[in-house]
């Protein structure tokens, strides 16, 4: 009897356990894909990496110095339809990646309607919410574009924004906005900051080269942000308001008159940072600013420089960002009257015909746009550059698009670099000339070239190109 019990004691114990295992399985497999989840949204910027990136594609060069408000930057690859969230906490890692849709037509814009996303370095000036979710989604940032380099360059359009969608989407569907699901948007937004957080879009993304992340922080350590303030630039100080104002037509009689701050104004630099892709870059510095009675300005000035290398960038356009109206205005107060009347006739000036102030300061960086889109093959581009009349090596303006397209197709690889650059102005005229090293996979080649410019709507184009050949082993023309 005893040993009958025994054994059903026993029997019951193992049943007991089977019945305890299979509910701690049962468990541990429904909740696994929840933890998966869990685990893929935490933002653990040590253990995700950017990949898949290499060295072909368009450097994305940033650098920080001080205490900057923010080290997230947003980057949009349109090759791999992708949003990616990057954050800097001595070293850059991949915080976010979400997909999304860009413009149906590949290439950076150039004009409105022509179904294609902007690249370069844009920030966001409003943000949208409607409790009512449509094919736009419930929420939309919008974008800076065209950006003081877009302008310069001759590219146009608005209305740029990266919205939601309620409904499921394709890659490269949309009509140049950047399109995101809902919930997607809604995890960005909070993370992208109005002032600080630039939105870099490019075509492919890439890996800086270490040289060159190496000049863009030490331009950034070494830089004098008021004799930057006070460079020539290609267009007037330009002011932006984070809240929205009625008094739009009062912003660019301010924005004149703080080009007049000088003395009795101090400024206390509390972090900077650069960012740079292709011939476009941007200088962000937080500022405090006191003024007369101990009042206080809190202001991001950006920069906009443009060229291929740190070292040699120039400003295209300085501008305030400021919280509201009533900061602007107490800031264009300390101005001093004189400077202030003097800037406001320049840039009166600015508006009827090319700048009077050294034309040059509008060549040089439209020379940088147009070497920077020859070398990365960007037709569209690199052909905003010539006059409908322009004539080359016994060629229209027809027939050098379609010598340049079947020269991008032959060659994987084109670099082009310029030195001793001379430009003279007469007028709405200007000769350039420099001496040009042109080299691809096939072939290298040293010459002069020699460039016929006119200004035309607002900017310079080329209306006749000459190449005269210098002592060289190879002889391919460029």
């Amino acid at each position: 009897m005893i040993r009958v019990i025994e054994a059903r004691s026993t029997r019951d114990v193992v049943i007991v356990g089977i019945r305890l295992f299979i509910f701690i399985l049962a468990v541990f497999t429904l909740c696994s894909p929840f933890l998966s989840a869990q685990a893929a949204q935490a933002p653990d910027v040590g253990h995700k990496r950017l990949t898949p990136l290499d060295s072909t594609g368009q450097p994305v060069v940033w650098c920080y110095h001080g205490q900057a408000p923010d080290t997230r930057l947003v980057v949009v690859d349109k090759s791999r339809q992708r949003l990616m969230v990057l954050r800097y906490l001595g070293k850059l890692a991949l915080e976010f990646e979400y997909p999304c849709a860009s413009g149906e037509r590949s290439g950076p814009k150039i004009a409105s309607r022509d179904e294609k996303t902007p690249e370069g370095i844009y920030f966001v000036t409003k943000r949208f919410k409607d409790n009512k979710i449509t094919v736009f989604g419930d929420r939309a940032l919008h974008l800076n574009y065209p950006n003081p380099q877009d302008l310069v360059q001759g590219r146009n359009g608005d209305g740029i924004y990266i919205h939601g969608t309620n409904r499921d989407y394709k890659p490269r569907s949309s009509n140049g906005c950047l399109v995101m699901a809902n919930h997607d948007l809604a995890s960005v937004g909070p993370l992208v900051n109005e002032q600080f957080t630039p939105v870099i879009v490019v075509g492919r993304m890439a890996l800086a080269d270490p040289s060159l992340q190496a000049a863009a922080c030490e331009f950034l350590r070494t830089v004098n942000i008021d004799t930057l303030s006070r460079s020539a630039a290609n267009l007037p100080n330009g002011l932006e308001l984070l809240r929205p104002t009625s008094a739009k037509r009062e912003l660019p009689a301010l924005a004149s008159k703080l080009e007049g701050l000088d003395s009795g104004i101090k400024v206390r630099a509390k972090g900077l940072a650069l960012f740079g892709t292709g011939s476009q870059w941007v200088l962000l510095a937080n500022q405090e600013i006191t003024g007369p009675g101990g009042k206080k300005v809190r202001a991001t000035r950006r920069f906009y420089l443009s060229g291929q290398e740190p070292a040699s960038l120039k400003l295209v356009q300085s501008q305030w960002v400021l919280p509201n109206l009533a900061g602007a205005r107490l800031l264009a107060s300390w101005a001093q009257p004189k400077i202030a009347a003097l800037a406001s006739v320049a840039a009166k000036q600015s508006k009827k015909k090319a700048p009077a102030q050294d034309q040059a300061t509008l060549i040089k960086p439209m020379l940088d746009a147009w070497i920077s889109a020859w070398q990365n093959k960007q037709l569209n581009q690199y052909m905003s550059f010539y006059a409908k009349d322009f004539r080359g090596s016994g060629k229209n303006r027809r027939q050098w698009r379609r010598h340049k397209s079947y020269l991008n197709r032959t060659y994987k690889k084109i670099t082009v670099r310029i030195q001793d650059l001379k430009i003279e102005v007469k007028g709405n005229r200007a000769m350039v000339s420099f001496i040009q090293r042109y080299s691809s996979d096939w072939h290298s080649d040293l010459g002069v070239k020699h460039l016929q410019l006119i200004f035309k709507d607002g900017r310079w184009l080329i209306r006749s190109e000459a190449w005269q050949k210098m002592p060289s082993r190879s002889r391919a023309p460029a």
